[in-house]
């Protein structure tokens, strides 16, 4: 059997040593170099991320690996973190959690997710709300689970901003409604379902604004003023569920987005049943007390009349008691004087409440732009 001659000793020194043109060192190195440059891009896109990246060994809980950002959030260099297993990271109340799950998904196969809701601990005790997702993974034989830690601070508040929001809407006793620019209604708070009869908010949603009014066309009309003007108040009549009309004040306004673009209209409305019958009830009773008045100033002449006849005749009376009769109708006289007086007190009383509006007649219903310099649109 032919067999390839021997190397000589230069040649084989130099396959040795990598500098032969069979080298296996130069054989692999390019490839090699690929790869690491592969990794060291990936690498720097996974510190690159806002998001915190943990390794974990299944096993032990111990910290493999970590990315720039769990450093950045938990104020924690990179040999730190290593140092300390992830359940020493989350806040207390959580790490009993954290056990059972990598005992639980000890043995599953790759590609097990889930996510919950925990908090880191940092360096200076802060705790910091995460969204984590946990996904197991095998690497040469070895299971890891790998956790991606997202910062929800931002979140939670603007969750925690909405509920009060919409707990203020739910709570407030005046009525709020919520329709889109069509006026079909989209939100109506409990209240605005109470004060129209509805059992409950959801039944109104998917109504139109006509149903709401004694005069169907109020509907569009506020929404047409709206999109004109923006803002609305206005007294009308509104009617409940059953065709029960009552008396409203509303005011509303136009709800845009941040370019300004409207999105819906908003609309609070006020029960003023009561207020328009105590005012009827004022003006009636300023009626009355003027018709009062007057009948006394009448009944102060009529009375005065005859008394000055009485007192005629009794100065003509020669008799002792002619002095009792004039003394008592002096008393009645100063009586009937003190009545004028008290009738003239009542008038300008009456002129007063007249001349600031207690005893006016109610102001016609208008349609009210509010502007800075006071304009009304009829």
């Amino acid at each position: 059997m032919h067999s390839e001659p021997p190397d000589d000793p230069d040649t084989l020194r130099e396959k040795i040593i990598g500098l032969g043109e069979t080298s296996l060192h130069k054989s692999y190195y390019p490839e090699l170099q690929s790869r690491l440059a592969e990794l060291e891009r990936f690498r720097a896109l996974l510190d690159q991320t806002h998001d915190a990246i943990f390794l974990i060994r299944t096993e032990t809980g111990n910290l493999a690996d970590v990315n720039a950002s769990a450093s950045t959030y938990l104020g924690y260099s990179k040999e730190e973190l290593l140092a300390t297993p992830f359940s020493g990271l989350l806040c207390p109340r959580k790490r009993a959690g954290f056990a059972e799950l990598l005992r639980k998904n000890r043995d599953i196969s790759s590609g097990f997710r889930q996510t919950y809701i925990a908090s880191l601990v940092s360096r200076e005790g802060r705790e910091i709300p995460m969204e984590i997702t946990v996904r197991f993974v095998a690497f040469g034989g070895d299971q890891y689970m790998v956790a991606i830690a997202r910062d929800i601070t931002d979140r939670l508040r603007t969750e925690r901003e909405l509920k009060i929001k919409e707990s203020a809407l739910e709570s407030s006793t005046n009525g709020i409604l919520i329709a889109d620019l069509a006026g079909t209604i989209l939100y109506a708070n409990p209240s605005f379902a109470s004060m129209f009869g509805y059992g409950e908010e959801g039944s109104v949603a998917g109504k139109t604004l006509e149903a709401f009014f004694a005069d169907p066309t109020i509907g569009e009309k506020i929404t047409g003023h709206l999109l004109d003007n923006s803002v609305l108040v206005k007294e009308t009549i509104g009617l409940r569920n059953g065709g029960v009309p009552f008396h409203i004040h509303l005011s509303g306004s136009i709800v845009q987005n941040d370019a300004g673009q409207p999105l819906c209209t908003m609309l609070i409305v006020m029960d003023i049943t009561e207020r328009i019958l105590t005012d009827q009830m004022k003006r009636e009773t300023y009626t009355q007390l003027g018709k009062n008045i007057e009948q006394f100033a009448i009944l102060g002449d009529h009375i005065r009349n005859p008394l000055q006849v009485i007192v005629g005749y009794a100065e003509m009376i020669d008799d002792p008691l002619t002095e009792k009769i004039l003394e008592q109708s002096c008393r009645i006289n100063g009586i009937i004087t003190q009545l004028d007086r008290g009738w003239v007190e009542s008038a300008n009383v009456r002129q007063f409440l007249r001349r600031h509006g207690d005893g006016a007649e109610p102001p016609a219903q208008t349609f009210v732009r509010i502007s800075t310099t006071g304009e009304e649109d009829s």
